[in-house]
């Protein structure tokens, strides 16, 4: 199995996964913060956020983030990966409504709602990690 097909085996098992988000202030300081994702064919993951956060303001002075996603089933650990990617912020209707899950109906009235953005992340590299740990196993784009 790809390194793309183990990715997408893994990240949409549910609606959406869990990743951690890391962006740069403007001092340099990293910032990490739990998200909810979802990926599509071309490999571009779109997760909802409020507007104007904090990592809007990171990615709009540095567009490049990291992000680690993969198996967070603690009973049974699988595959990882860490993504090297450049970051957008989107109010666009397609991605809200890409982005858009049922849990999401908690915080925002809809896709359309004023207060819901989309980080639009497309990977640059992507790297997977064995199961148990170790360097990683591949890289991509090879």
């Amino acid at each position: 199995m790809s390194l793309i097909d183990r990715l997408f085996s893994t990240l949409r098992r549910e609606d959406d996964f869990l990743l951690a988000l890391a962006t740069v202030d403007s001092d340099g300081c990293p910032h990490v913060r739990y998200m909810k994702g979802v990926i599509d064919d071309q490999l571009i993951i779109r997760c909802p956020t409020f507007v104007g956060t904090e990592k809007m303001n990171h990615i709009r002075q540095c567009a490049y983030v990291s992000l680690t996603c993969g198996d967070t089933d603690s009973r049974q650990p699988g595959s990882y990966f860490q993504i090297t990617a450049k970051a957008t912020i989107s109010q666009a209707l397609e991605d809200r409504e890409t982005a858009w899950t049922s849990r999401m109906e908690k915080w925002f009235s809809g896709p359309d709602d004023a207060n819901y953005a989309v980080v639009r992340i497309v990977p640059v590299t992507i790297r997977a990690f064995p199961i148990g740990g170790g360097p990683a196993s591949e890289v991509w784009p090879a």
